[in-house]
């Protein structure tokens, strides 16, 4: 038997909202701009906006070239995000790795990467994103690069910016290149419609082509279809059964090899490779000459900050009148104080939607081991938990480039452990529930685990919290170097 769930909003969240609702229309946020443009240093980097909505991910059993990876579901995006307008170019790739003095894999890498010989893909040191092996300029799609290697572009722009930027999910991915279609490319069903919208194994000849130069969608997303593959942020996996919101594929199935999506298709692939719901899917360190990818950013900006003045110029009050000078108006003192009570009343909000979701979750498991541990590497952390744990559900924490995320995954331990991706390496880990369906099904029964050696739970508010797994600095360890990943051709 299920415990009780409180359904009741607390009173903090209920005074945030009447104080959000009471703000002067100048203190809500403006909507976003439909185009986000972003100067890397004489280069610039184009995005669009994408509104959230709700769509079909995936392809009905009857389409052409269907995959038996693209089962139908709802997904609901809940919120709006920018994506490139079109893949990173060579030109903004090359404005990166100047300022940054960043080397590719296959440049590091002893045995380079996947260029075009003339008749396919093969392996040599000198094929990098600089030489893939066909002529290329600014104004073609940057390839050979890794999936490492397009979130170090991500972390830049970030940094350049103070704005969150990333590689879109699967799903984002797939929403903003339907743009409202459900047919099986952006332009149309038949393989013909494919020519105008990108390019591919039957119009491309052999390489890529500069980007910008076919039929756009809906949304002015240009390339979407052919060209270049997109890595996404997503774990490759069979689509979750059931409607979902804001999907992602956090980890890579047990006894399966951990591979990343890829989207779209490519100047190597035939037209059924260009549809929407087509997925892909290769080795996070693999270096093709077809792979490529775009950016996706938030909305709204971490931190705003305007440009000092010059010295010696006047400032705002100076260039007010005399009288208002050397003091504030009683209007902005106002405005700041309002501002500022919406501000803590949001955040007091906040904490109590917090306190109320963590009152609803399932019932946690108590006793949970010790010997469950972590280990950062890379973009994510492995997780180790004991074999007979097999199937429980663990909510965690973590710190991710300053910020707090919290998620749940489904232990599915293999013989390395399993591996959680968090878009960046964590600088602490912390188990807070871990939750079994089985045991919860049966009130008064002991836990799969109870008696474990080591098992000694932490009673706090919300459940059963293992607080001793916390971990300020894990050991972070070095990736192994690269040995050549086997062609996907």
């Amino acid at each position: 038997m299920q415990p009780r769930t409180r359904h009741h909003l607390p009173g903090a969240f209920a005074l945030a909202m009447a104080a959000a609702l009471l703000a002067p229309a100048s203190a809500r946020a403006a909507d976003p701009s439909p185009t986000l443009a972003v100067d890397l240093g004489g280069v610039q980097l184009d995005l669009v906006l994408v509104k959230a909505g709700r769509f079909r991910q995936g392809s009905p059993p009857a389409e052409a070239g269907r995959g038996d990876d693209e089962a139908l579901r709802e997904v609901t995006l809940s919120r709006d995000f920018y994506l490139g307008r079109m893949p990173v170019t060579v030109g903004q790739f090359a404005r990166f790795a100047a300022e940054t003095g960043y080397r590719t894999e296959a440049e590091k890498g002893a045995s380079g990467g996947f260029g075009f010989d003339g008749k396919g893909l093969s392996q040599r040191k000198e094929f990098t994103w600089k030489t893939p092996g066909f002529p290329q300029t600014d104004l073609h799609p940057v390839t050979l690069v890794t999936y490492q290697d397009a979130t170090q572009f991500a972390q830049w722009l970030a940094q350049k910016t103070g704005r969150a930027f990333d590689l879109p999910t699967e799903a984002q991915w797939e929403y903003a290149y339907r743009a409202g279609t459900q047919t099986r490319f952006y332009g149309g069903t038949d393989d013909s419609a494919a020519a105008a919208l990108g390019w591919f194994k039957a119009n491309a000849g052999n390489g890529t082509r500069p980007v910008g130069q076919k039929q756009p969608n809906a949304l002015g997303l240009h390339d979407m279809s052919g060209n270049v593959y997109e890595w996404c942020r997503d774990w490759y996996a069979p689509y979750a059964p059931g409607p979902a919101v804001d999907p992602e594929q956090t980890a890579a199935p047990a006894g399966d090899k951990p591979r990343r999506v890829l989207r779209g298709g490519s100047w190597l692939k035939e037209a059924k490779h260009l549809r929407a719901a087509a997925r892909y899917r290769n080795d996070p360190g693999s270096r093709n000459a077809d792979n490529g990818f775009r950016v996706v950013a938030a909305v709204a900006a971490v931190a705003s900050s305007a440009p000092a003045a010059a010295p010696g110029a006047p400032g705002p009050a100076a260039r007010g009148s005399a009288a208002g000078a050397g003091s504030w108006s009683r209007t902005t003192i106002f405005a700041i104080a309002g501002a500022g009570f919406v501000l803590v009343s949001a955040v007091i909000g906040f904490i109590g939607v917090l306190v109320h979701r963590s009152r609803s979750r399932g019932r946690p498991v108590p006793g949970a081991p010790r010997d469950v541990t972590f280990r950062a590497q890379g973009d994510g952390f492995w997780l180790h938990a004991p074999a007979h744990m097999n199937g429980a559900t663990v909510h965690y924490r973590c710190f991710v480039k300053g910020q707090l995320r919290r998620a749940a995954i489904t232990l599915v331990p293999g013989p390395r452990g399993q591996f959680v991706y968090t878009g960046g390496a964590p600088s602490a880990v912390e188990v807070e529930q871990i939750v079994s369906s089985s045991w919860a099904a049966a009130p008064g029964a002991a836990p799969p685990w109870a008696g474990a050696p080591g098992a000694a739970p932490h009673r706090a508010a919300g459940g059963w919290h293992a607080r001793d797994r916390r971990s300020s600095s894990p050991d972070i360890a070095v990736a192994a170097p690269f040995r050549g990943y086997p062609s996907a051709y």
